[in-house]
């Protein structure tokens, strides 16, 4: 599942909202369809530091969200729902740091936007089958040429953050984005490779898929094999 999170802080917030949190959460599906929003209750933000990977001790914003994702997004799998509220509390837990360079303070309010792909993953892992399926298809896999993949450009990953200044709120956007091939978020900091038809990777996933393969796993792009440089 792809998960994508925004969120609003307001400097300004009614006295009894100072030091609260809300989240408001968005399934998409196919076609850019999507369920009405459900926002959870005002809760205070400091419940949600308390919260851990014991289910007993889940504070009372992931519960309500648990109870959506299952009943009402129709997500029975323990796995997929465990991650998007460990991201989640990961995600409220960089924005409400309580450090001198945060924006956030215990008189403002928050409110986090969790934006929820859950059709994405399954897109993904069948566009990479049918490439192994065709490539089988092929009698044998052919790799890439070891010249060019030394020559592929590699580029050092961040976070896109866009900032936003108003008068009386300050909003971050952050935009997670994933590898294909092992379905894991790009690591700020880590090392990712463009192929020439758009599609990026983790370095390392992308060196050892063209060690066996010369197309890429998503459009099966085609780059030189060593069949062709020799």
């Amino acid at each position: 599942m792809r998960i994508n999170f925004d969120h609003e802080i307001d400097n300004n917030p009614q006295p009894e909202e100072a030091g609260t949190i809300t989240v408001t959460a968005t399934i998409f599906g196919d076609d850019d369809e999507f369920d009405t929003p459900f926002t959870t209750r005002s809760h205070s933000i400091q419940d949600v530091f308390g919260c851990d990977e014991d289910e007993d001790s889940d504070c009372q914003i992931v519960r309500e969200l648990k109870c959506f994702l299952l009943v009402e997004a129709n997500i029975d799998d323990d796995d997929v729902i465990g991650d998007a509220m460990r991201k989640l509390v990961a995600y409220i837990d960089g924005v409400a740091c309580f450090t001198s360079n945060s924006d956030y303070s215990l008189e403002c309010a928050l409110s986090v936007q969790m934006d929820l792909f859950p059709d994405s993953r399954s897109q993904i892992e069948e566009a990479i089958q049918v490439s192994f399926d065709e490539a089988s298809n092929n009698t044998r896999f052919i790799p890439a040429s070891k010249v060019v993949v030394k020559t592929l450009i590699r580029k050092v990953y961040k976070k896109k953050i866009e900032k936003e200044n108003m008068k009386k709120k300050k909003k971050k956007k952050i935009s997670l984005e994933e590898c294909t091939i092992c379905l894991e978020e790009f690591k700020n900091g880590g090392r990712v490779v463009q192929l020439a038809c758009g599609h990026e990777f983790d370095e390392e996933c992308i060196v050892k898929w063209l060690e066996t393969s010369h197309v890429c796993p998503l459009c099966r792009y085609e780059l030189p094999c060593e069949d062709q440089m020799n």
